[in-house]
């Protein structure tokens, strides 16, 4: 069952007239700020936890893949990018004789 704003405004009101004002406000300030069913358990909190871990893993595995196809790719370049200094070198070398 859910506490509208008015069942919270009436228990305030019941609190001061029964315990004082200031056990009221200490009491009204435990009370979730919603219904109880909102509140989050620590059942919840490890649930989402787990997932969290297991989305981060999952997020790893891809992160290693793009880093390995990232370097292969690099080697590609990096081989044609020598070859072509080599080639231009062999150019220079040939126009200065």
């Amino acid at each position: 069952m859910a506490i509208s704003e008015h069942d919270r405004y009436e228990l305030h009101k019941w609190l001061i007239d029964h315990a004082g004002e200031q056990v009221a406000e200490t009491m009204m300030a435990h009370l979730p700020p919603t219904g109880w069913a909102d509140v989050a358990t620590k059942r919840d909190l490890e649930l989402l936890a787990a997932t969290l871990r297991g989305e981060m893993h999952e997020l790893r595995g891809e992160m290693h893949l793009m880093r390995a196809d990232f370097n292969e790719k690099l080697r590609g370049h990096l081989t044609v990018i020598v070859g072509l200094n080599i080639s231009l070198a062999g150019a220079v070398v040939a126009f200065l004789r």
